[in-house]
Order: C-alpha cells, then structure tokens, then sequence
C-alpha cells in the first residue's frame, strides 16, 4: 500500500512539473535575452534534469540499465576528448547535451508504462497538451504588442515571431506535436468546430513564426487527420457532406489566404532571399546542405579512426563547426558520437516504428496507433531535413509522449472522459 502510495506521489509531482515545461522555457527565454543573465546551467536545463530525474526513478530497472549504458557510450567521446584538451568543463557540457537527447527516450519508457499501466492519466495528458497548445499561441503572438523575440532577424528586418523561448527553432516540432495531438484527440470524440478551430488556430501560429517546417507540418497535419477516421471504418452521409464542404471550400479559402498572407509578410523576404541567391536544394533546407558540405571538409582533415566511430563529442563538433549544428539530426548525431551514434538512432526510430506498425494492425483495441505512426513518421522525416526535433530539449519529453501512445488499450476503459 505505502508502495503505491509513494508511485502515486511520484506520478503526480511529474505530471505537475510537465504542465510548467513551456512556461519555464519562456522565464529561461527573457532572462537569457531580455536580462542577459547567464548560467553555467540555465533554469530550464536545471527543471528539466529535476523532471528527468523523476522519470528515471519511476522507469523499471531494464530501462534504468539501458539508459545508463546509452549516457555512458555517447560520453566516452567526451571522455576521450578530455584526455587530449584536459578541459574538464567541456564533460560538463556535453553531460547537458547528452540528456537531451536521452530525454525522448526516457519519457517513452515512461509514459509507456502510464498507458499500460494508469491509462486514466490519459485525461491529464489532453489537459497538459492543451496548456501547452495555449502556452505556444499566447506566446507567439506576443509579438502583436511588441513583445518577446522575432523568429530571424535579415538585413535590418525582424522576421517572425518565438515570444520569449530561446530556443526558437524548436518551436516548430512542439507546435506540431501539440496540435497534432489534439487533432486526433477532437477527431476521436468527433467535436469538429474544436477540430477545425484548433486546425486553424495552429497553421495561423506557424504563419507567425514564418517557419516553412512549421506552416507545411500544420497544413499537412489538418489535411491528414480529417480524411482519418480513427474509431470506424465506416463513412456516413454526414461524414461525407462534411468532406465534400471541407475540400471544396475551406480548403480554397485556407490556400488562398495563406498565399495571401505570405505574399504581405516578411516571411517572403526571407523565402526570397534564399531562392533568388541560391538553389533549389539550398532553399529548401535555407543552407543546411552548404553548412553539411562545409563541414565534411573539416571533418575528413580532424576526426582519425576511433573518433569516427565513437564521435568527437557534441562540445567538440560546436568548436570545429563555429560553435553551431549543422541542424541536419542525422547528421549532427554522427559528427558527434560518430558510427556508434547513429547505429543506435536508426536503431531507436526502427524500434519504433516497427512497434507502431504492430499495433496499427490492432487499431481498433489501441486507437492512437494510428496517429503515432503519422507523428513519427513526420517527425523523423523534419529531422533529416530541418533537425532540431531529436536533439530538442523543448520538445523531447512531447516526443516520447505521442510516441508512447500506441499503447493505451481502450479495452481496459469504457470511454476516455
């Protein structure tokens, strides 16, 4: 008893801390930037390790052993690298970086073992989509009254909008993410003024943040979730009236009120810069394949053997590559734990993406198998063409949620209220 009382406690101060996510990201943001303080290790890192922590601690002791054998393997680099330089902090650092990207898989594990085990958390999961759905929109639109960051900043312009997060480019994945869940979520308990609503609302944000990963993921994600039908494989004469309404006039009005609205933004003076200067490939991923390029020419004259296997470390591959990413996830993962690191990635989305399928086959007894396939499948093709999805630390713990969604059974409950 005193067993499940203590698991209780646990579950309910994390999900407590889940709900202060975006809005600590937020704080992190305006004293980053707005009052310059700086950190050895920032308030958000700091909330987040503390969240983690407890995630660790509620796993089972298989999935402690595998995530501790992962953080040690992507460290030996850093360990390796330490031996040359004798720059301790630089461990330091890459601990930090190395958590982020454990933090999808860690939350996996430990959601997974929520929908198995407590599925009627699930309510709360919706609860804590939908503040953060709010906590982004208020955010990025706190431009309109001058304040927060602009999204980039092009020959004097401030282009776009990430309110107050410090991390703008990973806005983009949580907003999918968030939106895309209660899509499903409204789709499922077939409330379609909330569906369109919530549809709409979020590919106006992604017009504010004048992200093309944000903008076609949105429009995408509204197209693909109401032509899916999650809970019946039949079609009614409503359903059908409805789609018929949808492709043949919001979708028109949609299309041309985004052309509309991107020809007036400042959005087109970013897309044109890149489009008028450079090639279509380079357009389409603003540069990253020039910065890859650049970088496997440095990559070829610094990395011996064991570093292309093991890695050089993230700290390390910032200091050769001018203190950046190459913002290609693939890619940034085998700059800086090398052969190894990418091994274990395809092993990771492979893992995943076979279970989803499986449960697909089932998808009448785990409703949101389908949707888990969608989200994945979109997320994991973002990374290999604008990154900052798998190495994000804003939207992590998000990721390994909707990854872990697969296994909630509706058999075990009547109805999800």
């Amino acid at each position: 008893m005193q067993k499940s009382i203590n698991i209780f406690s646990f579950d309910t101060v994390i999900f407590f801390l889940l709900f202060g996510l975006l809005p600590i990201d937020m704080l992190n943001g305006f004293l980053l930037k707005e009052i310059q303080i700086n950190y050895v290790i920032s308030i958000s890192q700091f909330y987040k390790i503390i969240l983690l922590a407890l995630l660790f601690i509620r796993v089972s002791s298989v999935e402690r052993i595998i995530t501790l054998s992962l953080f040690s393997l992507l460290l030996l680099p850093s360990f390796f690298q330490f031996f040359k330089s004798f720059d301790f902090k630089l461990i330091l650092i890459d601990l930090v970086k190395i958590i982020k990207y454990l933090a999808s898989i860690l939350a996996f594990f430990y959601f997974r073992r929520i929908f198995i085990y407590k599925r009627f958390l699930l309510k709360s999961v919706y609860k804590w989509m939908f503040f953060s759905f709010g906590i982004i929109v208020i955010n990025i639109f706190l431009r309109l009254f001058n304040l927060g960051f602009p999204m980039y900043k092009m020959h004097g312009l401030e282009i776009g909008s990430k309110g107050f997060f410090y991390a703008g480019n990973e806005i983009s994945a949580t907003l999918l993410i968030v939106s895309s869940f209660l899509l499903f979520w409204f789709k499922l308990h077939k409330k379609r003024i909330l569906f369109m609503f919530i549809g709409f609302l979020a590919i106006v944000t992604s017009l504010y943040i004048t992200s093309k990963t944000a903008i076609l993921g949105s429009v995408l994600t509204l197209i693909y979730m109401q032509l899916l039908n999650p809970s019946s494989s039949k079609i009614s004469a409503k359903t059908i009236f409805f789609y018929i309404i949808f492709f043949l006039f919001i979708i028109p009005i949609g299309t041309y009120s985004i052309i509309s609205y991107l020809d007036s933004s400042d959005f087109m003076t970013r897309a044109s810069y890149y489009w008028d200067r450079l090639d279509f490939y380079t357009f389409i991923f603003s540069s990253r394949n020039i910065y890859l390029f650049d970088f496997i020419d440095i990559y070829k004259k610094e990395y011996n053997i064991f570093e292309m296997f093991f890695g050089v470390g993230q700290s390390t591959f910032e200091n050769l590559n001018n203190d950046t990413i190459i913002e290609l996830d693939f890619f940034d993962i085998y700059f800086a734990y090398g052969l190894i690191g990418v091994i274990l990635f395809v092993f990771y989305i492979l893992y995943i993406l076979i279970n989803i399928k499986l449960k697909t086959m089932r998808s009448n007894i785990f409703i949101f198998s389908s949707y888990s396939m969608y989200i994945s499948v979109l997320l994991i093709t973002l990374s290999f063409f604008s990154g900052h999805i798998f190495n994000s630390g804003m939207a992590a713990v998000f990721i390994g949620c909707v990854f872990a969604l697969m296994y909630y059974n509706s058999n075990y409950e009547n109805k999800i209220s």
